[in-house]
Protein backbone atom coordinates (compact mmCIF):
# COMPACT_ATOMS: atom_id res chain seq x y z
CA UNK A 1 0.00 0.00 0.00
CA UNK A 2 2.39 2.15 1.16
CA UNK A 3 4.71 1.42 -2.10
CA UNK A 4 1.79 1.99 -4.53
CA UNK A 5 1.04 5.65 -2.78
CA UNK A 6 5.10 6.62 -2.66
CA UNK A 7 5.20 5.43 -6.41
CA UNK A 8 2.19 7.64 -7.27
CA UNK A 9 3.79 10.54 -6.05
CA UNK A 10 6.83 10.67 -7.38
CA UNK A 11 5.03 10.08 -10.54
CA UNK A 12 3.18 13.23 -9.90
CA UNK A 13 6.30 14.85 -8.92
CA UNK A 14 8.61 14.16 -11.71
CA UNK A 15 5.68 14.90 -14.47
CA UNK A 16 6.18 18.44 -15.99
CA UNK A 17 3.08 19.57 -18.34
CA UNK A 18 3.80 18.69 -22.17
CA UNK A 19 4.32 22.12 -23.95
CA UNK A 20 1.61 21.54 -27.01
CA UNK A 21 1.60 25.18 -28.03
CA UNK A 22 3.51 24.76 -30.94
CA UNK A 23 3.06 28.56 -32.35
CA UNK A 24 3.62 29.40 -35.79
CA UNK A 25 0.72 29.04 -38.70
CA UNK A 26 -1.07 26.14 -36.90
CA UNK A 27 -1.90 28.85 -33.54
CA UNK A 28 -4.66 29.77 -35.72
CA UNK A 29 -6.63 26.68 -37.04
CA UNK A 30 -8.57 27.11 -40.04
CA UNK A 31 -11.37 25.14 -38.27
CA UNK A 32 -12.22 23.12 -34.99
CA UNK A 33 -10.50 19.83 -34.99
CA UNK A 34 -14.39 18.53 -34.41
CA UNK A 35 -15.50 19.74 -37.54
CA UNK A 36 -12.10 18.39 -39.29
CA UNK A 37 -12.78 14.97 -37.62
CA UNK A 38 -16.77 14.61 -39.10
CA UNK A 39 -15.50 16.26 -42.31
CA UNK A 40 -12.93 13.80 -42.66
CA UNK A 41 -15.35 10.52 -41.44
CA UNK A 42 -17.84 11.76 -43.70
CA UNK A 43 -15.69 11.33 -46.28
CA UNK A 44 -14.03 8.45 -45.77
CA UNK A 45 -17.88 7.24 -44.97
CA UNK A 46 -18.20 8.14 -48.62
CA UNK A 47 -15.72 6.88 -50.36
CA UNK A 48 -16.36 3.00 -48.93
CA UNK A 49 -19.75 3.56 -49.99
CA UNK A 50 -18.34 4.14 -53.48
CA UNK A 51 -16.15 1.36 -53.05
CA UNK A 52 -18.89 -1.16 -52.38
CA UNK A 53 -20.98 0.01 -54.87
CA UNK A 54 -18.13 -0.08 -57.48
CA UNK A 55 -17.28 -3.78 -56.42
CA UNK A 56 -21.07 -4.94 -56.14
CA UNK A 57 -21.71 -3.35 -60.03
CA UNK A 58 -18.56 -5.07 -61.36
CA UNK A 59 -18.80 -8.01 -59.55
CA UNK A 60 -22.86 -9.02 -60.79
CA UNK A 61 -23.86 -11.79 -62.61
CA UNK A 62 -23.98 -11.20 -66.05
Amino acid sequence: MQVALLSALLTLLATTPAAADHGGPLREAPMSPLTAALLFAGLALLVGAVVVVAVRVLTKDR
